[in-house]
This record gives C-alpha cells, structure tokens and sequence, in this order.
C-alpha cells in the first residue's frame, strides 16, 4: 500500500511521535491525531481585558494622586506668595510705616515672617513627588519650575528686605539731633546698593507660563521692578550723604532761604545761612539778610548765552532776587556761589535752596521754635502765616532787613532745636525728600562727581535730565514790587493735537488768580510799586514756559537745557484772573505708538492744577483727557 499521509500535515510530521507512528503512515494505515492547541509565546501574550482594565485604574488612580499632591502644593505655595505680594505691596505704598521704631519693628517682623513662608513653601515644591513626576513634562515642567523660581525669589527678596530695614533701624537708633553716625549709615549705603543690583536678577519673563503661576509673576516682577528704581536713588542719596556729611572733611553750604511770596522760578533769594557738616555733625549758624552781601557790580560769571538774552536784564549775577529767575537750579547754584565769594571772599561748597514749604516739613518734626522777631511759637501750622503775611503787617513803613533775616533764622532755629529734640532720621529724610520733589528744597554742589550723585537721586532742581524731549515747564514770577504771590494761584490747561505722522501741536493756557484783597490802602505786601501796578493788590506776572528740548516754539530760546518761550506779561486785578497763551510744535512726538508729556512743577506755595486734552483723531483713542496737580513732576503716557 501507499505511505498514508493526512489531509494536511507539517513536514516531518511522520517522524514527531516516534517509529510505530513512522511505520503506520508507511504501511498506509490510516489514524487520526487529536487537534493541538496553537502555543502562544509567552512573549507576546495578551492579558485579558479585566486585567487590563485593574491595571489600567491602578496607574490612573497613581497619577490622580500624584496630580493632587502636586496641585495641593502648587496651590499652597500660590497662596503663600500672594499673602507675601500683599505685604510688599502694603510696605512699598506705605512707606511712612519705617519712619518709626515700631513701624520698622513691624515691617521687619513681617519680612521675617515672609520669608520663612516662601522657604517652607519651596520645601514643599522641592519635596512633592507629584511635582517631580510631572516635571518631567515639557510644558507642565515649565510651569512646576517658574512657581519654584517664584518662591525662591520671594523668600530671596524679603532677607534682604529684612536686612536693609535693621540697618536703617540702627542708623536711626544710633543717629540723635544733629548727628547722623557715619559708620551705621555705611552700612545701611552697602545693603541698598548690593541689593539695588541683587533685585534686578529676580526679573524673569512670564511668557512661557500660564494662569496662577504667570499673574503672580507679573505682579512679583512689578514690586520689584518699583524697588529695584527706590534703591537706586536711595543708593545714590545715601552715597551723597555720606560725603555731604562731612566723611572725608569739613564742608560748607550756602544756605539760601527762598522766599515764596515774591516768585521767581524758585521764590525770591533774601536771606542765607552757613549749613557747616563734619564727621556727622551738622549745623546752621550766621543767619542774615541777602542785603547784607549786596554787590555793587556783577559776580565774575558768565551767564549762558540763553539765559542771559532772557533773563539779563534781571541781572541775575548781581541782584540776590533775580538768581532764581532760570529754571534750573545748578545754575543758580553757582550764580549764588559766585556771588557770596565776590561779597564775603570765602568760597563754600555748594549752595542749598529751601523755602517756607521746606521749613513748615522741619518744624513738624522739631515742634515750634522762638525767633526774636515775632512774639510767640513759630510752628508748622503758622510758619507761612507768620513769615509771608504777618512780618509784612507788623513793619509797615519799618526796613524789611528783619524780616528777611527770619526765613533763615527759623531753619537756624529748626536745626538747633533737633540737639535736644530726638528727630528719627529716617522721617528727616522722608520729610525732605518729599519737599524735594516738589523743587522746595534744591542743592548744587561745587564738586563735579558729587553733583553727579544729586542729580541720580532728583534733587538737584535741574529741568532736562529726564527725558528732556517731553519736558514742559509753566513758571509765574512776580514783576512787581510788592509781596503778592502770598495770594496768587495758578491754573493750566493744555491741548494737545496730534496729526497722521506723529507730530504734536501744543497750545498752553496759563491761568493766574489774584486772590488779593480788593479796595485796600497801599501797603508793602499789596503794593503798589508806582513802576509796574498802581493801585493796591494789582498783580503783575511774568509767565514763561520751558517746551521739549528740539520743539518749535515761536521766537523760542535754548535755556536750562529746553525751549524758552516768555516772558509773556499778565496784568491780574484783585479777585479776578488773567490768561495767557503758549505755543508748541513737538515733532515726531509719537514713538512706537506712545505718546508722553513730563510736567515739572514750579516750587509756589499752591501746585498747579493742570487739564490735559489729547486729541489723536487718526489713532486709537482719539480723544482723551485727565488732569493733575503738579505737587511733584508727572508724566502722561499715552499709547496710540
């Protein structure tokens, strides 16, 4: 018979199962084999489905906890740097809170606080396994990784916050009446500076986060960035304090009281005092009138050439009342350094001018003071009253010489009253760099590098050295003779039109009010001067008004660093108002579709309110309008 050989069989088959199943299928018997189930590899099997469902929710319940844990710690670190943001924010706003031992206490205590907040909730990002898994996650790394940098910042931040506050609290604690410890305040000038430079390495983009993470980094960056612009003036200030105090010698400083009742660009110069500093020590002493350094020609200075087609025939170089009639300071400055050496042979070391308004800030800290002059307490609540109204009362018909003596003789007494009186130095500071930013309180220094530094931290008066292109300047100044300004306030409205290419067009109105009492008898504040006013409160004004540096302004001339334009008279009867108009062209005003005008104020004894009305009728927005009171210089910006 024929080999047997199944319907289908592998090859070899006869040969698997051993030699009686060889010899059926050579014998051609036919058998049959049981069916074989296939072998899976194990390599490759397959769970079944329950399997994989059970495996499947073990790992989401994995990844749903690791997410919770990592949310739970994202969200307590949120919360945590939010409170932390909350009290940067209360302390940068509220400064006045570090003018006090208790106020610095607290504001340390809660720094403290902040920063052991942010280390504990950097410890929780570090330490979550959620987080460190999904970190591992491109996008979500991303995110895991700016809230990490985020409270690694804050706590940063608040250390040196800390250590900045205990200095200025041991300067304070150190420093007593009219001495200031040289040593404390060295330490204090180290920490602001380090970290005025250390704070700027906390500014990091938000753009690659979202949500939560990327608002509380914009607001971070923001107190930061407004700290990082504190420090470095406050650096610049404390480094000139240091030198102005007398660190390495003695030093003498014009004192020049400004007198706010006779305007010029800063009030009219009639009296001065000797402000003499040695290793911390300070005092004011030779308080006189300026009618005692009168000159019977000009000081050996050379006036710009701007400054003298303007103001010239004021002949600001030999009469102590014309010195301030320029808008910038450091030129005065060295006009009065020029001429107290051509009177007194004696050279002094930079020149200080400070007004009523300077001296009212030095009494509420001091209490009130005596001068011979006046029978009673001179105090912060009646010190213009007395020294801009009453004085010109009480010596009717009498030399004015008196009175002029007393300005400076109230910031003599004011200082000589801090010996026995403790004034904090930091509410010193604060108080004078508050009335310095209304130009109360101005100062030249003779040394290049050291006005370098007044000008750093915006004391040195000067008009141009910030953003001098969007720069305007109003100044009212007497020209009459007589002691009005005491009654006067001003007003101005601007518009502003800006054509299809970006150019400005600018119309000024300058409103002066004569508040003067109407149908009085001639007096020596109400006038009249027989020269320019004739009747008793009329007012005679020069208006002037400083435009951007490279501005077009009718029969304009370059001064204080601006476009000069004036002086334009104005005739003011008590109790009415007179106006007077200014024109400018600002070209290619608009720069990558932002528009800004900087008003810097003039120093009287009521700011300026001031309406601005921009209309853009080919931008976006066409029309808009705000106003301001020029109590310190403002800037409008505009983006078109």
């Amino acid at each position: 018979m024929p080999p047997y050989r199944h319907r289908t069989q592998r090859r070899f088959h006869t040969f698997r199962y051993g030699y009686r199943h060889w010899a059926q299928h050579q014998d051609g018997v036919r058998h049959p084999h049981r069916r074989r189930k296939k072998r899976k590899s194990r390599r490759f099997e397959i769970p079944e489905k329950r399997t994989l469902v059970l495996i499947g929710s073990g790992v989401g319940v994995v990844l749903f906890l690791l997410a919770l844990q990592g949310a739970y710690a994202l969200n307590k670190a949120n919360h945590q740097v939010a409170a932390a943001q909350r009290s940067f924010a209360r302390i940068v706003n509220e400064k006045s809170t570090l003018l006090t031992p208790l106020g610095r206490a607290r504001a340390a205590s809660d720094l403290s606080e902040i920063a052991n907040a942010a280390n504990a909730a950097n410890s929780t990002l570090q330490s979550s396994v959620g987080l460190k898994f999904y970190g591992a996650f491109p996008f979500l790394g991303t995110q895991i990784q700016g809230a990490k940098d985020l409270v690694s910042d804050v706590a940063h931040f608040s250390d040196g916050a800390v250590s900045m506050v205990v200095a200025a609290d041991n300067l304070a604690k150190a420093s007593t009446g009219t001495y200031v410890d040289l040593r404390k305040l060295d330490d204090l000038r180290k920490q602001v500076g380090i970290n005025s430079i250390y704070y700027r390495s906390f500014v990091r983009s938000p753009d690659s986060l979202i949500g939560p993470v990327a608002n509380a980094r914009r607001k971070f960056n923001s107190i930061d960035q407004t700290v990082v612009q504190l420090l470095h003036k406050g650096a610049g200030g404390l480094d000139y304090a240091e030198r102005f105090l007398g660190l390495f010698g003695p030093k003498n400083y014009l004192l020049a009281g400004e007198n706010q009742a006779e305007m010029r660009d800063g009030g009219a110069v009639l009296s001065w005092a000797i402000l003499s500093t040695h290793d911390g020590h300070f005092a004011v002493n030779l308080a006189q009138s300026v009618g005692r350094l009168q000159l019977s020609h000009p000081a050996p200075f050379r006036l710009p050439i701007g400054t003298a087609k303007v103001f010239g025939p004021l002949l600001p170089t030999q009469v102590w009342q014309s010195t301030n009639a320029t808008g910038d300071f450091a030129l005065s400055g060295q006009i009065m350094s020029s001429m107290f050496t051509a009177a007194t042979s004696r050279h002094v070391d930079g020149v200080i001018g400070m007004d009523v308004s300077v001296l009212q800030s030095l009494l509420r800290l001091t209490g009130s003071v005596h001068i011979g002059a006046y029978r009673g307490p001179v105090n912060s609540g009646n010190v213009v009253d007395v020294l801009l109204h009453r004085f010109y009362l009480d010596n009717r018909g009498k030399s004015q010489d008196l009175r002029h003596d007393e300005i400076a003789a109230v910031a003599e007494a004011a200082v000589k009253k801090m010996n026995s009186t403790h004034v904090d130095v930091a509410r010193l500071i604060r108080s004078l760099a508050t009335v310095s930013q209304a130009r109360h309180l101005t100062l030249w220094d003779a040394s290049p590098a050291r006005q370098g530094l007044v000008v750093s931290f915006g004391g040195s008066g000067e008009l141009d050295t910030v953003h001098p292109e969007s720069t305007f300047h109003v100044s009212v100044q007497s020209g009459v003779a007589a002691k009005l300004d005491y009654y006067t306030r001003t007003t101005e409205a601007m518009t502003v039109n800006i054509d299809a290419s970006g150019n400005a067009f600018v119309t000024t109105k300058v409103t002066v009010h004569n508040n003067a009492p109407a149908g009085h008898r001639p007096s020596y504040q109400l006038g009249p001067d027989h020269v320019n006013s004739f009747h008793p409160g009329d007012y005679v004004a020069r208006v002037y008004q400083w435009s951007p540096r490279g501005s077009i302004v009718p029969g304009g001339v370059k001064e204080s660093g601006l476009v000069l334009d004036g002086p334009v008279p104005a005739f003011v009867k008590p109790q009415q108002s007179s106006t007077v108009s200014f024109q400018t062209v600002m070209l290619n005003a608009v720069k990558n579709h932002g528009f800004q005008l900087r008003l810097v104020p003039q120093a009287t004894l009521h700011p300026a309110n001031v309406t601005i009305t921009i209309n853009a009728p080919q931008w976006n927005p066409t029309i808009t309008s705000t106003s301001v009171v020029l109590d310190k210089t403002r800037t409008i910006s505009l983006t078109l």
